[in-house]
């Protein structure tokens, strides 16, 4: 495992916990008004079921109710609503990511199955355990034993024994759809049945990997690669757990959840990463990537037992984020500013968008107003809480005063100056960032500097993820383990980009490693801070036509290569 040179944990939160200790535990804050997001209502203090740490003895007994209920699915027939490969095929038609309605879809979708093996196992007080990657980095060994490893003999063999059992699932699947779930599928490109096998097959994708090659991770080598563990560390779960506004924690806006926008620090890091290296996707100390073989890397990714474990934590998460703002009186939604131009509001937007792939624990169609996103804004009528873990320290103690006037106020922006980049660069930009503000970045707990890179993606770069490094030189080669790095932008999942797409970054940590390492102004411009796009080790750049995986991208499709079209700096 590469060493991370940034130690310690660092929580980006304002006001700082130093602040909240100085003042008592209370903070100074100002008020939530109309037209700012709401909150959600507080979580009940007991729920019925609880979602247990895996590695706990709870978490244990939950495995083998978990493992007897795949069994069982496995061996349902094709046309089963219940069979373990139909719930997988929900999130394959379905799924967003990249968007902001991607921590509520995959909420309802976890929910939804949670009953279904609650049923199917027979135990009533099954709940998913979650694996906690920042505390345990690695996947656990239960899920490398019968069932819960989809490389086990009861999983299907072969593609072709794929194709065949569930081509006539898909007919008949088709033949049933609504008009507005037609309009859905064709969203994604999906005009009927051949469209998604094709998607799922080798030339499409591929998202289908048999037996001994459905999981890149092994017993043998189970834990994480340097810039996963990275992306599951402390302080990078802080830095995701540190917006104060919905949209900022989530992914941003778009019009639709089948549409790619960008990625939150959350969803880029922790969630994508994740499932790339357990996917087979694994990046050595030196930058030089192996694109391997796993079900975790495509959107057939439920089909490997561990997808719901990391999508419990993943939902954790969530919860931990609204019970911070809850507890700061922060809103937990997208802002209700409804105007002439946008008579619902960005609420009433999010609110109203279409699930319409939902099957509840008796195999029947969500309707109504469970087909909406707003039914899982909360954890409602699932009735789970979660047994605390990892990130718990973001969340104040009880009894801080909320907000009394005003809203938050808004991270302060600063805008990079492009420029021309030198030879391993595809990006370099200059940021004016006042020096206090520096000088507190780099402190821990201190402000929280977050990145938002825009780029221009080709079609289909899955593959040669670019790494961020800030204050590096531009001839300076940069590893996993240069003060400067930041970490790489990676997406999940085999999606057709159509627009520009956003990842957002903490710059903070690296900022104190370079800091300690070079002192403060080292390397940066007058303005005292640089950002650069490189390939790690820096490798030449590559095009889309000499992109090593087939997995992620399509060899001369194009020979385009991403361009960056805006760099800003949110300080909060």
């Amino acid at each position: 495992m590469t060493h991370d040179p940034i130690a310690g944990p660092y929580s980006p939160l304002l006001p700082s916990r130093r602040a909240l200790m100085a003042a008592g535990g209370a903070a100074a804050l100002g008020a939530l008004t109309a037209g700012q997001g709401q909150a959600q209502p507080a979580a009940p203090t007991k729920a019925r079921w609880r979602r247990w740490n895996v590695a706990s003895p709870q978490g244990q007994k939950a495995l083998a109710s978990y493992a007897k209920a795949v069994k069982i699915m496995l061996a349902l027939p094709p046309e089963d609503p219940n069979n373990w490969y139909n719930h997988a095929l929900t999130h394959t038609v379905d799924c967003p990511h990249g968007n902001w309605w991607f921590v509520v879809w995959h909420r309802g979708y976890v929910g939804y199955f949670e009953q279904v093996v609650r049923k199917i196992s027979g135990d009533n007080d099954f709940a998913f355990p979650y694996w906690d990657w920042t505390a345990s980095p690695q996947v656990p060994a239960q899920m490398f034993q019968g069932v819960l490893n989809p490389n086990d003999a009861a999983y299907i063999q072969s593609l072709d024994a794929f194709n065949k059992a569930f081509g006539p699932v898909l007919e008949t699947f088709w033949a049933g759809l609504t008009g507005a779930q037609t309009q859905q599928l064709l969203i994604r490109g999906l005009r009927f049945p051949a469209d998604l096998l094709f998607d799922i097959g080798p030339k499409g994708g591929p998202m289908f990997f048999a037996p001994p090659n459905a999981r890149g991770s092994t017993q043998q080598n189970p834990g994480f690669d340097g810039v996963t563990s990275r992306a599951v560390s402390p302080w990078m779960l802080d830095n995701a757990l540190s917006p104060r506004d919905f949209i900022g924690f989530a992914s941003p806006k778009s019009q639709f959840h089948s549409s790619i926008t960008g990625f939150g620090v959350m969803e880029g890091q922790p969630h994508n990463k994740v499932h790339n290296c357990v996917g087979g996707i694994w990046t050595d100390a030196k930058g030089n990537t192996t694109y391997g073989d796993g079900l975790m890397q495509s959107n057939l990714s439920p089909v490997d037992p561990l997808f719901f474990l990391h999508h419990a934590n993943i939902d954790r998460i969530w919860d931990l984020w609204t019970r911070k703002q809850q507890g700061y009186g922060y809103p937990t939604l997208p802002d209700d500013n409804k105007s002439y131009l946008n008579p619902r509001g960005d609420l009433g937007q999010w609110r109203a968008e279409p699930f319409l792939f939902f099957h509840d624990v008796n195999g029947q169609l969500v309707t109504g107003d469970k087909a909406l996103a707003g039914a899982y804004e909360t954890i409602g009528t699932f009735d789970y809480d979660y047994q605390p873990g990892s990130g718990e320290n973001v969340v104040p103690p009880t009894g801080t005063t909320k907000l009394k006037a005003g809203k938050p106020a808004p991270a302060t922006k600063y805008a990079a100056k492009l420029k021309t980049p030198g030879a391993a660069s595809l990006a370099a930009g200059d940021v004016a960032v006042p020096a206090a503000v520096l000088a507190a970045a780099a402190k821990p707990g201190g402000t929280s500097l977050l990145a938002t890179i825009t780029i221009d993606l080709p079609p289909f770069e899955h593959a040669n993820d670019l790494a961020v490094v800030v204050n590096t030189p531009e001839g300076e080669a940069v590893g996993l383990d240069s003060p400067g790095f930041v970490t790489t932008l990676s997406m999940f999942g085999r999606h057709l980009v159509t627009r520009p797409v956003s990842f957002t970054v903490p710059l903070s940590p690296p900022l104190a490693a370079v800091a300690k390492a070079k002192g403060l102004s080292a390397a940066a411009p007058p303005s005292g801070l640089s950002i650069r796009l490189v390939r790690l080790g820096s490798k030449p750049l590559l095009s889309a036509a000499a992109a090593p995986h087939a997995h992620h991208a399509d060899a001369g499709a194009t020979t385009a290569v991403p361009q960056v079209l805006d760099i800003v700096v949110h300080a909060q």
